[in-house]
């Protein structure tokens, strides 16, 4: 019996031991920041650097589908001409040649729109965290207009009327869902079907570029591509 207490406290002790590793663990991941920036990114550079993005991963598909297309066009073309096609045949021509169209001019479109989005926001600031295995980018959330809220109970009773600063923030992996390319004067960080970062190289210095860029290279392999030069 005193036996079977001693290893009941013995596996206690232990399973006490991996609870606070873990918490240790957990905790020196939250704090285990290489790099942390505030930024805006201007209303050009996004885009530029959407211009980037649509070039890389929207046009290659759109062309590819615009060639799928026209293959059509052009064999019910051809049978029309030796007299092997009906009706029908005109129509798929035409539609074939209309969505080929659609394809091209969309890009351009969403562009054109996200663009006028982007307008009223190119002086938000964002706040960006590299750690080891993630990148936590966040958006400083505007203060409450003044009189717009009501003080919090406490605030009236012990006088305080400072609101702390608030970011909502995103974590992105660092893994083989995620795509980076380097330009001369931003980095784009795109995860796979979802959405897109600016991180604007003016917030880093030359060194801290270079590191990033770095830190980008080990993890990611042949989905980092640098073209700092462009």
């Amino acid at each position: 019996m005193q036996e079977e207490n001693n290893n009941i406290e013995n596996n206690e002790e232990i399973a006490e031991s991996k609870i606070i590793e873990n918490t240790e663990g957990n905790d020196n991941e939250q704090g285990n920041v290489i790099e942390s920036k505030r930024y805006s990114i201007p209303y050009e550079m996004f885009g530029k650097a959407y211009d980037v993005f649509q070039k890389k991963y929207i046009y290659p598909r759109n062309l590819f589908m615009c060639g799928m297309l026209l293959i059509v066009a052009i064999g019910n073309i051809i049978n029309i001409i030796i007299g092997n096609s009906s009706t029908m045949g005109y129509l798929l021509v035409a539609a074939c040649a209309a969505l080929a169209a659609i394809n091209l001019y969309n890009p351009k479109k969403v562009k054109k729109n996200l663009m006028e989005q982007v307008k009223g926001i190119e002086n938000d600031v964002y706040t960006l965290d590299v750690l080891n295995e993630r990148l936590v980018i966040g958006t400083v959330l505007e203060p409450p207009v003044e009189g717009e809220n009501e003080p919090e109970e406490y605030e009236k009773v012990f006088g305080e009327n400072v609101r702390s600063e608030e970011i909502e923030k995103s974590d992105i992996y660092v893994n083989n869902s995620l795509r980076v390319t380097e330009r001369a004067d931003f980095f784009l960080v795109y995860i796979k079907k979802s959405m897109f970062y600016v991180i604007p190289k003016s917030a880093f210095t030359e060194d801290e570029i270079r590191k990033f860029a770095m830190y980008f290279s080990e993890r990611l392999g042949k989905y980092f591509v640098c073209e700092a030069d462009r």
